[in-house]
């Protein structure tokens, strides 16, 4: 069964980008076939892995634009890249413009799902990278994904904020998408046996008690920016760190369902 996820969360500095980087990588190391979507403008996903914005010839940004003015897009193959394993849609600062536009045409918030859908049957994992907001081009995402994957850092007041990000994906699956769900809380950057991480932990598990958490965590290493750097996955850059241990972990959760601590709570 293939499967569309966005991971989003719309507080910054979460590691969005680092868990979808990652996450496709260890994917498609399971076999998986793997498509990566960068719906930031800021195009971290993009550069991650290895592609200049500004020479890619088209982007989600360049294809959402010829959408909206009705142009036929091109052959995929002009604009999906392969690194490695992994397939890319990169992202160019073109996404911003067309954000805007999208805010002014009807049916704005499907511009996404239709750019998507052919590729659906080609890939096991379409996983999109979203920026921090609540804007258009989330909701985009949000109406186009079956799962959403909302990575947390204990140490960003790790409940702030999540409050109005399901309140969106209510309203997503109200109106626009009514068989979005959450996938399950990640919780990244953690010294596990800290009580900051605790404590971070338990009030989630406490205010959101229907939400799955993820057994995988993932450990805060500097070997993760490193690898993001050298636009390389933390398994390609060192491979027996702790954390691409637990990003291969978190692709078995993901790829085999395997049960998280409160999955059993909402089944």
């Amino acid at each position: 069964m293939n499967k569309i996820i966005v991971v989003a969360n719309q507080k910054g500095g979460v590691a969005k980008t680092s868990t979808v980087r990652n996450l496709s990588y260890s994917l498609a190391e399971l076999g998986k076939r793997v498509l990566t979507v960068d719906l930031d403008p800021q195009s971290n996903l993009t550069i991650g892995f290895g592609i200049i914005p500004k020479k890619a010839k088209h982007t989600t940004g360049t294809l959402i634009t010829r959408m909206l003015t009705e142009e036929e897009l091109p052959d995929k193959n002009e604009y999906i890249h392969t690194v490695g394993k992994v397939d890319v849609l990169p992202a160019s600062r073109a996404l911003t413009v067309a954000e805007v536009n999208m805010l002014i045409s009807p049916g704005s918030n499907k511009y996404l799902s239709k750019l998507l859908e052919p590729l659906r049957d080609d890939y096991d994992y379409i996983l999109i990278d979203t920026n921090p907001s609540l804007g258009a081009l989330t909701i985009n995402a949000l109406t186009a994904c079956d799962e959403v994957l909302i990575p947390v850092d204990p140490e960003l007041f790790a409940i702030t904020g999540l409050n109005d990000l399901m309140d969106s994906i209510e309203k997503v699956r109200e109106n626009l998408n009514t068989t979005v769900k959450i996938g399950g809380i990640l919780f990244v950057k953690c010294i596990a046996r800290t009580n900051l991480y605790k404590t971070a932990r338990q009030n989630i598990t406490e205010y959101f008690p229907a939400i799955p958490i993820f057994k995988s965590v993932i450990p805060l290493t500097v070997k993760v920016g490193e690898a993001n750097n050298a636009s390389m996955a933390v398994a390609e850059f060192e491979k027996f760190n702790p954390a691409a241990a637990a990003y291969m972990e978190l692709a078995k959760e993901v790829a085999f369902n395997g049960k998280n601590e409160t999955a059993d709570k909402i089944a």
